[in-house]
């Protein structure tokens, strides 16, 4: 039998433990016997993971080296989706998108998670990154149109509902001073 155990996130390793049970000839009882290798994940194909095709391996693929990383990471969330359900299936995705370390890989995990999810509804997680993602973009574009923000309209945006933070986003694009915004937000704010 073999037994798959992946340490904590970000050590790059999986440990196989190679275990068998076996009876001593002359008296009949059962013995235990274990052998473990670790396989180093960075020297490991992502394509050769795959092949495994088990859901479970397929969420450390962000470990493994990936010549051609936007396939791969297609058909591990594939892997992942098709071949588990339910809360299996979200902790799965979540360690997948936690251990893609590299930026831009990680990038490209969370489009293919969020935007080809084969069916899937939207997770609470992926939808709390969509919207963090959308109040940061608007915090951004306020700083770089208006200037540094105090902290008291900072904490003004940060508390407006989703659906108003999309509304300032828009809003925005129309406003001709400061004072415009400073309105807005008078208005709209909670």
């Amino acid at each position: 039998m073999v037994a798959a155990r992946a340490p904590p996130a970000r050590s790059g390793a999986l440990l196989l433990v190679h275990w068998s049970a076996s009876k001593t000839p002359r008296t009949g009882e059962v013995y235990l016997t274990w052998r473990y290798q670790v396989i180093h994940l960075w020297q490991l194909d992502g394509e050769a993971l795959l092949a495994l095709n088990r859901p479970a391996l397929a969420a450390l693929i962000g470990q493994t080296r990936l010549r051609d990383p936007q396939p791969v990471l297609r058909q591990a969330v594939r892997q992942i989706v098709t071949g588990t359900h339910g809360q299996l299936q979200e902790l799965l995705l979540i360690e997948f998108l936690t251990l893609c370390t590299d930026e831009e890989i990680a990038a490209m995990a969370e489009q293919i998670v969020q935007y080809d999810s084969y069916g899937m509804e939207e997770s609470p997680l992926i939808r709390k990154w969509r919207e963090e993602g959308q109040l940061t973009l608007l915090l951004r574009q306020l700083t770089h149109r208006y200037g540094p923000l105090s902290a008291e309209v900072t904490a003004q945006v940060e508390a407006l509902s989703t659906m108003q933070v999309l509304d300032l986003a828009e809003a925005l694009l129309d406003f001709t001073s400061h004072d415009e915004f400073t309105q807005w937000l008078g208005e709209h704010g909670n």
